[in-house]
């Protein structure tokens, strides 16, 4: 009965991981996960406000996914800085406090899904510091042109809009790997899509230095730059 038991709570989790994001937390996207080719150990992931696709290889998510609305980001939650590692991730496939303790000197822990994006309540805000939710991004990019771009959604929100955002890490061939095999991402890109008007903003900015942080305007791309770059074929009606 006791072998039953565990093969029958195995055959959950095979499930609930097979599921994915279409089945189990679809309003995150406008139309559906993009069309990817999933690595081994790859999991589509939901959580209480915002979804990802995380890899496996590089321990960190490929694309995170929000809906972003006025009344998702104007609660009383307080951000705590409780960063850990995310227990819906595979064991051998989780980053590591100690991961990012190797370049801590230079890089921070960077959201793809805001803390500010995710104030409803504490269990929503705590959940926006798992490490499945982070990239090892360069601290002047993280602090600077990056945060700028993080609130020019918020505001296109605010103004009343009703927003899906992918955010995510791209590894180019020869990305250097930090602890116990984080991948240090090469390039980073968001999408920011309004459900009203089909208009799409796309960014591509390296994982580095940006001076000044203002120009972040200057690294607006196609959509279809950051479909090559990721290998991903968003799902965006028009």
């Amino acid at each position: 009965m006791r072998k039953l038991v565990v093969a029958l709570s195995l055959f959950a989790i095979s499930l609930t991981t097979w599921a994915g994001i279409n089945q189990t937390c679809p309003q995150f996207t406008p139309a559906g996960t993009p069309q990817y080719t999933a690595k081994p150990g790859d999991q589509e992931i939901c959580h209480k406000n915002y979804a990802l696709i995380h890899r496996c290889d590089v321990k960190a998510p490929s694309a995170v996914f929000e809906h972003l609305t006025q009344s998702a980001m104007s609660g009383p939650a307080k951000r705590k800085d409780d960063f850990r590692p995310d227990p819906l991730v595979t064991p051998n496939c989780q980053a590591q406090l100690s991961d990012y303790a190797t370049v801590g000197k230079t890089h921070d822990r960077g959201h793809m899904s805001p803390a500010a994006n995710n104030t409803q309540d504490a269990d929503i805000m705590s959940e926006s510091f798992f490490l499945s939710n982070m990239q090892p991004q360069i601290a002047n990019n993280n602090r600077g042109a990056w945060r700028l771009l993080e609130s020019a959604e918020r505001d296109m929100a605010k103004a009343g809009g009703d927003y899906y955002i992918v955010s995510g890490g791209i590894w180019d061939a020869g990305y250097a790997k930090t602890g116990n095999g984080l991948g240090i991402p090469t390039r980073l890109y968001k999408i920011i899509y309004n459900k009203a008007t089909k208009q799409v903003k796309a960014y591509l900015m390296p994982n580095g230095p940006i001076s000044p942080a203002t120009d972040w305007p200057k690294y607006e791309v196609p959509v279809q730059a950051v479909e090559q770059a990721t290998g991903m074929k968003f799902n965006l009606p028009k």
